[in-house]
């Protein structure tokens, strides 16, 4: 009994290299159709697996999906190691990486779109870019810190909001995707004028 129990347990272990295929194919069907349209059984039946499969190893559409936007996020590791020497450059970057995790994807907008009634994708969207996009700032801003090139003030409390936060609601408040051009004038319009003020009224009291 104890072998029948083994061979079982073994006929429903996935392989690493289908699990990426069925994650990567799940992320696929998002893209095409949207997330709130997206079935367990159309996934199987395009993967040419079974609803059983999928459910053993996953549960849920939700849960599937989550696993594979973490899968796809360890792998790219877009938002750490941003060190350009200068904090408009950091800020630049991490804003155009930000726009490339939100834009150059359609499985990524179908699902933010969604994430509204759905309290699990949207922690786990916070876990996946929000979280690693906010500990960047950090050590940008403290990089600038100690390079002197701002002060610390109020305005530092507001950095991740202003970067963020038009970049994921353009498309929602006008219509349009978000652009390059868009996040690197948020940097350069707004957040370096707010940062650099408070330490050039420093450096003219001296």
């Amino acid at each position: 009994m104890a072998a029948d129990g083994s061979a079982a347990s073994r006929r429903g272990r996935l392989s690493a290299e289908r699990e990426r295929e069925l994650l990567q194919a799940a992320l696929d069907l998002v893209a095409e159709v949207g997330y709130q349209q997206v079935t367990m059984a159309e996934l199987a039946k395009r993967t040419r697996s079974s609803t059983a499969t999928l459910y053993r190893q996953w549960e849920s559409k939700p849960k599937m999906v989550i696993v594979a936007l973490k899968a796809r996020s360890d792998e790219q590791r877009l938002l750490a190691d941003i060190d350009t020497g200068s904090l408009r450059g950091d800020l630049r970057t991490l804003a155009a990486r930000v726009f490339d995790e939100l834009s150059s994807s359609d499985s990524m907008l179908s699902i933010w779109h969604a994430v509204g009634g759905d309290p699990e994708l949207m922690q786990a969207l916070r876990d996946i870019l929000v979280v690693p996009g906010l500990d960047s700032l950090d050590r940008i801003l403290a990089r600038a810190l100690e390079r002197g090139e701002i002060t610390d003030s109020p305005a530092l409390a507001l950095v991740d909001r202003v970067l963020f936060g038009p970049l994921m609601i353009q498309e929602l408040m006008t219509g349009d995707r978000p652009t390059p051009e868009f996040a690197e004038s948020i940097v350069d319009h707004v957040l370096m004028p707010a940062l650099t003020a408070s330490a050039t009224e420093a450096a003219g009291t001296h």
